[in-house]
């Protein structure tokens, strides 16, 4: 009767392990494959931003960009100045 029962459990586990085995494995598959779906809209996410920074970069500046210049200029010299005055202190 002892053995019995014992056998009786000992396939039951067998039984739970390999449900659990199966559909633990069918999970992983159903992961692996949604991450391989992220990697690859990431990857076009990526590419469509580089090109459109390249494209970005190679545009001329407009004609009314040319005062930037001088903006940029008497900035420099404002923050040359402010980084002088926080040296003397």
């Amino acid at each position: 009767m002892l053995i019995t029962t014992v056998q009786i459990m000992a396939i039951l586990s067998m039984l739970v392990f390999m449900f659990i085995g199966i559909w633990g494995f069918i999970l992983l598959i159903k992961i692996y494959n949604q991450l391989r779906y992220k990697n690859y809209l990431m990857e076009k996410l990526i590419q469509n931003t580089s090109n459109l920074s390249l494209i970005h970069e190679n545009k001329e500046p407009a004609k009314s960009d040319t005062n930037q210049s001088e903006t940029t200029g008497s900035t420099e010299n404002e923050i040359l100045d402010i980084n002088i005055k926080k040296d003397a202190i």
